[in-house]
C-alpha cells in the first residue's frame, strides 16, 4: 500500500503487530515462522518507509514508543475491519453443525465469548461443543475441528500453531499483603496448587535456579480452571498465564507473584482435518481465532508486580 510518497507491504505491518504483541522480534519469528532477522528487516524497512522508529530498543528486548502504538492500534483497527467485512460477505454460507473439542479452562477462561461473537456472525450455524483431553492424539469422527493443548501427531490432521504461554505464580492480593515482589523463598511455608502432576511448577523452579522443596501443604486440582480458582480465594499459589488468568489479573483478583518474569512452556494448536475445504466453517473458525490471539492478546494489567 502507498503511504505519502513510500510503498508499505502489507507483510511488513503484520510483521511490526506481531513483533509489538510480544516485545521480542524472537518470539516474533517462531510465531510466523522465520528467521529473527527477517523480522528485524522488516521492522527496519517499516520504520524507513515512514521515517520513524516505532521501538526503543532495550538488548534483546524491544518496547513501543508513542508513534509505535498509534500505528499500532490503527493497523489492529484496520485488519480487524477487513476480516469482519470478509466474513460478513459470507453470512449466510454456512448453516448446519460445527463440531469443536476444546481444553475446559481455555473455554471458560477466553473462548467462550470468541466463540459466541463467531456464531452471531453465522445465523445458520450451530455448534456442538466437547472438551478435549490432554492426551487426545487424533481427532474424532465426529468432531471437526480441536484446540489442542502441546503439540503431537495427528494422522491425517493439519495442525496449526494458535497460542504459545508463558506461565508466572499467582495469588489472591489478601496473600501477600501488598509486599511484591517477594521472595519464592514463602512457598515453604504456602499452600502449592497443581493442575498436573507437579511438572508445571518443577518447571518453574529449574527456571530461577531454585532447588524444588516441599510446601507445607499442596493441593492437585482437576484442572487449571479449578488451580486458579482456589488461588482467587485465597487458597495458595497456582500457575497460569495471561490468556487463561488475564481476566482475573486485570481486575485485581489475582496478582502475579515474585516479579514479572514469565516462562516460556508450551503452546496451543488447532487442529482441522488435512481435507477441510477452504471455506468450510472450520476453516472460517480457524482463521477468526488465530485473528483473535493477534488482536486481543494478552497483556498486563493492574495485578502485575
Amino acid at each position: 500500500m502507498k503511504i505519502g510518497e513510500n510503498w508499505v507491504s502489507l507483510n511488513a505491518l503484520q510483521t511490526f503487530q506481531v513483533a509489538a504483541r510480544h516485545q521480542h522480534m524472537g518470539r516474533a519469528a517462531t510465531e510466523l515462522n522465520v528467521t529473527q532477522s527477517a523480522v528485524s528487516h522488516q521492522v527496519r524497512a517499516l520504520e524507513t518507509s515512514l521515517g520513524v522508529t516505532l521501538f526503543d530498543r532495550r538488548g534483546r528486548r524491544i518496547e513501543l514508543n508513542p508513534a509505535g502504538e498509534r500505528l499500532l492500534r490503527a493497523i489492529e483497527q484496520g485488519f480487524a475491519g477487513i476480516a469482519s467485512t470478509a466474513l460478513s460477505l459470507s453470512t449466510d454460507a454456512f448453516s448446519g453443525q460445527l463440531s469443536l473439542a476444546v481444553p475446559v479452562s481455555l473455554m471458560v477462561e477466553w473462548l467462550n465469548p470468541k466463540l459466541a461473537e463467531f456464531l452471531g456472525r453465522f445465523p445458520g450455524l450451530s455448534l456442538k461443543l466437547t472438551y478435549a483431553e490432554r492426551t487426545m492424539t487424533s481427532l474424532p469422527a465426529d468432531v471437526d475441528m480441536a484446540v489442542v493443548y502441546s503439540a503431537h501427531s495427528f494422522p491425517g490432521c493439519t495442525v496449526t500453531p494458535f497460542m504459545r504461554t508463558a506461565i508466572f505464580p499467582v495469588c489472591a492480593p489478601e496473600l501477600v499483603r501488598g509486599a511484591l515482589p517477594m521472595s519464592p523463598d514463602i512457598l515453604k511455608r504456602a499452600t502449592l496448587i497443581h493442575e498436573d502432576d507437579g511438572d508445571v511448577w518443577s518447571q518453574w523452579f529449574a527456571s530461577r535456579g531454585l532447588e524444588q522443596f516441599r510446601p507445607e501443604r499442596e493441593i492437585h486440582a482437576g484442572s487449571h480452571h479449578d488451580a486458579v480458582a482456589f488461588a482467587r480465594n485465597g487458597a495458595g499459589f497456582a500457575m497460569t498465564d495471561w490468556f487463561l488468568g488475564g481476566e482475573a489479573l486485570r481486575a485485581g483478583r489475582l496478582v502475579q507473584a515474585f516479579g514479572p518474569r514469565e516462562l516460556d512452556y508450551d503452546a496451543y494448536y488447532i487442529v482441522t482435518r488435512v481435507n477441510q475445504p477452504p471455506n468450510s466453517p472450520a476453516s472460517a473458525l480457524l482463521e477468526f481465532l488465530v485473528r483473535e490471539t493477534d488482536t486481543t492478546g494478552p497483556g498486563p494489567g493492574p495485578g502485575q508486580a
